[in-house]
């Protein structure tokens, strides 16, 4: 496992190295070639800084391979040097054909086409590596904010004068749900926004500024909170110091910062009405800053200094903030993201499915080989539970088959149990007989599989084991056996079993035992399925009141009386379609009760009922309900009246044919027409 964990870590830092490569450079070149709003060039930077984790991450998920992908290889397991193995390599599944067979020597690495490959021995040492200066430099940024945060310590909170009144202000304008708290201390030089909902400004900044100034550089600041601009800082410090394997993350955070404090001025400017008092600010708040900068990036109104002359000289020239949707530039990039994931290449940790599927097809003869050592199994399971894809090809080739089969006795429980999935999918009747050996597996998961794959086959030698599974202890695997047990005809299937299935702990078991139940056409199921009627589970009783409709005994029919009023409306529909089929008695009181049902459908089914048995006392209710909100109601109310014959009905409906519904208008005609004749 620790081979293929570093192998597919390695594989995604070297594809995240790509793509991030790719999409930072996009960005960079766009920026150089154009002026952007800073709005735009935010969402392009920031859309490549968290592009490369995402198409990386995407793409390897999906196993997209476009052109030019690099594939990790791992040396295979050593066999003695006088053994030869045969690898019959097939590339077109659909064409049956076959490529010349390629004679190899067993301890020699087998090479994935779709690209140049890397040797796997230091992979382990690689990402290690990697995670160790990972590791430090962020230690190092958490270390850098912890000393921040007790430099900062004795901040103090300001109650008195006029900065919380204008805080509070804007806050409220801004349509903010709180105030941020607002803190003073003499540490820091230059305003900043901390956390989620606080912003500190120097001592200075309560004497020192005249109220215009201090409204400008609070509406700066809360800015940054309100775009949880703290929150990205700190996301994207992290970000640039674990994957330090990417320089342009570095550019790229400085040119987000950039445009961040542009964008936090234009705002500070549509709430404060000029630009002016803000430059004025900038101006004052550089001849504070003498100190060192504070050793971590932080949301402060003038924390770089070498922006203060262009954000100045832009205020003054009294730039308008763009207001410009944004969104044709965010479908842009999405577009750039799906393309990265489609074309860009990247580097795979495993091995191309097609291949290592032909890898693991050995001939009958040498079934006898040592199979896959525990720390290949995960990448074999892969393979064979793609090996459906080969169908066409695995009923030309024994070899496919064959090798699936010897695969049902691999040490590792993940590849028996694709092993089993493969053979249900090609369907060959000769892996019946190892499907059969496989549900007496010590592992539920490749019982469960065997059985599953046993259904795709219904060949009568399975009935027997899978009827034993009924008995097996996973509740997994007895679904598993019940579920292939419905492929076969009724007349072959274990009347018993699944009759003892009916009375199991668990809810989706008596579930599928009661869809069973009614195909054996058994009378010794009627008992279980009575039962049933009452059950906890809303869908157990539905499948049991429909298997005993399929049993066709008029005499359950009392059993399942207490259905009519069941709390589920699906319950009651059900029971209803039940009656009918069974020619069973029902209360004229309660068949017209449930043409009132709050359920349309038992309402609809009702109202069949009331005139497939021209019930009389149902007239005026059937009258009323062509009226009904819903149209199918109304014109089952208008089928029902047609098949009574009385003159109240009649009456009905000719009252049908002013119903504003045209559909009701052409049935009430037509039931009228058939009456005349």
């Amino acid at each position: 496992m620790t081979g293929t964990f570093s192998s597919t870590a390695l594989a995604w830092l070297l594809t995240y190295a790509i793509h991030s490569t790719v999409l930072l450079s996009l960005a960079w070149l766009l920026v150089r070639t154009r002026h952007w709003s800073p709005g735009a060039s935010e969402l392009l930077w920031k859309s490549a800084i968290l592009g490369g984790i995402l198409t990386a991450s995407v793409q390897l998920r999906l196993d997209v391979r476009p052109a030019g992908t690099v594939m990790l290889q791992r040396a295979t397991v050593s066999a003695p040097a006088t053994s030869r193995a045969q690898i019959d390599r097939v590339q077109d599944a659909g064409s049956g054909k076959r490529e010349a067979n390629l004679n190899v020597s067993a301890s020699q690495p087998a090479a994935d086409r779709s690209g140049p490959a890397i040797s796997m021995s230091r992979s382990s040492v690689a990402v290690l590596a990697w995670a160790l200066v990972a590791l430090v430099l962020g230690l190092s940024y958490v270390a850098r904010r912890l000393i921040l945060v007790g430099r900062l310590g004795d901040r103090n909170a300001v109650h008195e004068g006029r900065l919380p009144e204008m805080l509070t202000e804007l806050a409220r304008d801004a349509g903010l749900r709180s105030t941020p708290r607002l803190t003073s201390t003499s540490r820091i030089s230059s305003p900043i926004a901390l956390g989620v909902g606080e912003i500190c400004v120097p001592e200075t900044a309560l004497t020192d500024l005249d109220p215009e100034q201090q409204r400008s550089l609070l509406a700066h600041e809360l800015a940054h909170l309100a775009r949880r601009d703290p929150v990205w800082l700190g996301v994207a410090s992290l970000i640039e110091r674990v994957f330090w394997i990417q320089p342009l993350n570095r550019v790229a955070n400085r040119q987000i910062a950039t445009s961040a404090e542009f964008l936090c001025d234009d705002w500070a400017v549509r709430r404060t009405g000029s630009g002016l008092p803000l430059a004025r600010c900038l101006a004052q708040v550089a001849e504070w800053i003498q100190a060192s900068p504070l050793g971590v990036p932080v949301a402060g109104m003038a924390e770089e200094r070498s922006l203060l002359i262009s954000r100045v000289a832009r205020l003054l020239e009294g730039v308008t903030p763009s207001s410009r949707s944004r969104r044709g530039l965010a479908v842009g990039a999405t577009a750039v993201l799906v393309a990265t994931i489609l074309v860009a290449p990247g580097v795979s940790g495993r091995p191309g499915s097609q291949l290592l599927a032909d890898e693991t097809q050995r001939r009958p003869d040498q079934a006898s080989e040592p199979s896959a050592s525990p720390s290949q199994s995960p990448s074999i399971a892969s393979i064979l539970s793609r090996a459906s894809s080969a169908k066409q090809v695995a009923n030309t080739d024994t070899g496919v088959v064959s090798a699936l089969i010897a695969r049902l006795e691999d040490e590792n429980a993940d590849v028996r149990r694709a092993a089993a999935h493969s053979l249900g999918s090609l369907k060959d009747p000769r892996a019946v007989p190892g499907l059969i050996g496989a549900l007496k597996d010590s592992e539920a998961k490749v019982r469960a599989s065997a059985a599953d794959a046993l259904g795709e086959f219904e060949d009568s030698r399975a009935i027997g084991p899978l009827a034993d599974l009924l008995n097996d202890p996973s509740t997994e695997v007895k679904k598993s056996a019940l579920d292939a047990l419905s492929h076969y005809e009724d007349n072959v299937l274990p009347a018993p079993a699944i009759i003892r299935m009916l009375s199991d702990p668990d809810p989706d078991i008596r579930h599928n035992a009661a869809h069973l139940a009614g195909k054996l056409r058994d009378r010794s199921a009627l008992r279980p399925l009575a039962k049933l009627v009452s059950d906890p589970n809303s869908d157990v009783r539905q499948a049991a009141i429909e298997a005993i409709g399929e049993l066709k005994e008029p005499a359950a029919a009392e059993a399942i009386l207490p259905g009519l009023s069941d709390t589920n409306a699906d319950v009651r529909q059900q029971t209803l379609n039940t009656i009918e089929e069974l020619k069973a008695g029902i209360a004229e009181p309660t068949l017209i009760g449930l043409m009132r049902d709050p359920d349309a459908d038992v309402r609809q089914q009702a109202a069949h009922l009331a005139g497939e048995r021209s019930v009389l006392g149902a007239i005026p209710t059937l009258r009323r309900m062509l009226e009904d909100p819903n149209g199918s109601v109304r014109e089952s109310a208008v089928d029902a009246l047609g098949n009574i014959a009385d003159n109240a009905a009649y009456d009905a409906l000719r009252a049908a044919l002013t119903s504003k519904d045209a559909k009701v208008r052409r049935a009430a005609a037509e039931a009228l027409g058939d009456r005349r004749e």
